[in-house]
């Protein structure tokens, strides 16, 4: 998505924010969003697409007639396939990235996780170890007590669950989504559901279970 330089200043001005802060918070040069603004410059497609995910994790949605307003409070949002996982994938970076804090994950069959990435499962992994030096967020994984596959060590956590309480149903906390995984044979759907007050209930739930679990 192309965001238009009176949008930016309309989903800065929401956030309480300023050029500077969203400088901060994004690692684009004051100076050039300062050039982009006056319509001096044009952003290339990642810095744009850092500034479209940083509003995005931070609830904004972008209108017509260069707008900007806070996303509805519950967004529930279907997605399917390889592209799909894909896309999945990279809003959790996204949301490692521009929002930090406590990722929880439960039902994890790494190798599945594999699959459905395709190509991109290397670039993921290598993307969330880059974040993880300078992005403040903790990844907590429970798997069973299987398991032999640990893709994710290098910036997350494992625990076991006995094959009696694991499911194959994975879910996923980040920020303020909570997305649930149904796997079939020749196929994935991504239910992503966004509200803050749902993820938090579904966080403080995985930490019960978690603090008593053997690592």
């Amino acid at each position: 998505m192309s965001l238009t330089p009176e949008q930016i200043r309309a989903a800065t001005a929401l956030l309480g924010m300023t050029q500077k802060s969203l400088s901060e918070a994004t690692g684009i040069t004051r100076a050039n969003l300062n050039k982009f603004d006056k319509g001096l410059c044009k952003f290339r497609i990642d810095t744009m697409e850092k500034l479209t995910s940083f509003f995005d994790n931070n609830g904004i949605h972008f209108t017509e007639n260069n707008g900007a307003e806070f996303k509805a409070k519950t967004d529930i949002t279907e997605l399917k396939g390889h592209h799909g996982f894909v896309s999945f994938s990279k809003d959790v970076l996204g949301v490692a990235e521009n929002v930090g804090g406590e990722i929880c994950v439960s039902g994890v069959e790494e190798k599945l996780f594999d699959k459905w990435r395709g190509s991109f499962a290397d670039g993921y992994l290598k993307q969330m170890q880059e974040i993880r030096k300078t992005s403040k967020f903790s990844f907590k994984i429970l798997v069973s007590e299987k398991e032999d596959y640990y893709a994710a060590s290098e910036y997350a956590e494992y625990k076991y669950v006995s094959s009696d309480g694991f499911t194959s149903t994975p879910f996923y906390v980040y920020g303020d989504r909570l997305a649930m995984i149904l796997f079939e044979p020749d196929d994935v759907t991504i239910y992503i559901i966004r509200n803050k007050e749902l993820a938090d209930a579904q966080r403080k739930q995985f930490n019960i279970v978690w603090n008593n679990t053997k690592s």
